[in-house]
């Protein structure tokens, strides 16, 4: 496959970017989470985003005021003419910590990945996680205080500090095109391990999939990626509607060419509340390690690559799709 293949992830993602931030902070008072920390970490978020920079919380925000609040641009955007729904998917993903309780003066940390355009936003979100450290999170609103910044990559396993005597340095390990490209490359021929750090949650036909199905997985997936590109993407060109159809076609049939050679999954029952509408939703899925086999997995590598940082399935936004590439 060369770059001018219209098959090719550099063609269609060309002109975005993830940035990867890991908040290393220091529990002040005992933190105790639900089963899907990210839930809370994400209400934490945007009350603390609302709370300091939406215009809307204290009267009229003006006619234009998703385009101008960077928290609705970011939290709560709707579009009337998404074909999947106005809800607008979020350009933030959240990487939860993966133990539940924290005792006072315990050092954690959690992620955050700023997708396309949302990296503009970067100051107010550093903000606001010192703002819901305060606010608390968890039951009983556990408090904690922000002791590093640093920029992550998933593809090289490598981090690097981004404080410099108060200063916030220059961001330097994006996820790109080309360096999924790189990543791919050193890849193990004929097999792929994920682990499923958070619940997969995958819907079709109005049921979740409770094995891991990849040609599932890369249909969302896919999807996923048509609308962060067209969103948040810095290209002006884009690919084709026909042409995002062409291409799930391509990489569902690849994956259905594939073995599901090992499979140490769970479904986690989970359920997340809202405050705001007094209700739960479900936010549960899969956990675990799988592993596909097949000629076919060198040609969906790199699309899996993408995975890991954009997070695929439902609520991403409040943790869920979280995995790793281990091979």
């Amino acid at each position: 496959m060369t770059l001018e293949t219209p098959m090719n992830h550099e063609y269609f993602m060309a002109g975005l970017s993830v940035l990867h931030l890991r908040f290393i902070v220091r529990t002040e008072s005992p933190i105790v989470f639900d089963a899907q920390p990210g839930t809370a970490l994400r209400g934490a978020l945007y009350h603390a985003l609302r709370e300091h920079y939406c215009s809307a919380v204290t009267g009229f925000a003006g006619l234009n005021h998703q385009k101008e609040c960077p928290v609705c641009w970011l939290m709560a955007q709707e579009d009337d003419g998404r074909g999947r729904g106005r809800n607008m998917p979020r350009p933030l993903t959240i990487q939860p910590p993966l133990t539940q309780q924290f005792r006072t003066g315990e050092t954690w940390t959690f992620g955050l990945g700023l997708i396309g355009r949302a990296q503009e936003i970067l100051p107010y979100l550093l903000r606001a996680v010192q703002a819901a450290g305060k606010l608390g999170v968890g039951r009983g609103r556990g408090t904690f205080s922000l002791r590093d910044i640093e920029e992550y990559s998933p593809l090289l396993d490598a981090s690097r500090s981004l404080q410099e005597n108060h200063v916030i340095r220059r961001a330097t390990l994006h996820v790109t095109p080309l360096r999924i490209s790189e990543a791919a490359a050193l890849g193990e021929a004929g097999r792929i391990n994920l682990k499923l750090l958070s619940p997969l949650r995958l819907i079709t036909q109005e049921k979740a999939i409770r094995i891991p199905a990849l040609d599932i997985l890369l249909q969302r997936l896919v999807e996923r990626m048509q609308d962060m590109r067209a969103y948040y993407g810095t290209e002006e060109a884009m690919p084709e509607r026909d042409q995002w159809i062409a291409l799930q076609n391509t990489l569902c049939t690849a994956a259905q060419q594939t073995t599901l050679a090992f499979n140490d999954t769970q479904w986690l029952d989970i359920y997340s509340g809202s405050q705001r509408n007094n209700s739960l939703s479900p936010v549960s899925g899969l956990i675990g390690d799988v592993r596909w086999e097949g000629p076919s997995v060198t040609v969906l590598r790199p699309w899996l690559l993408w995975g890991q940082s954009l997070h695929v399935g439902k609520d991403a936004v409040k943790g869920n799709g979280w995995y790793r590439v281990l091979n």
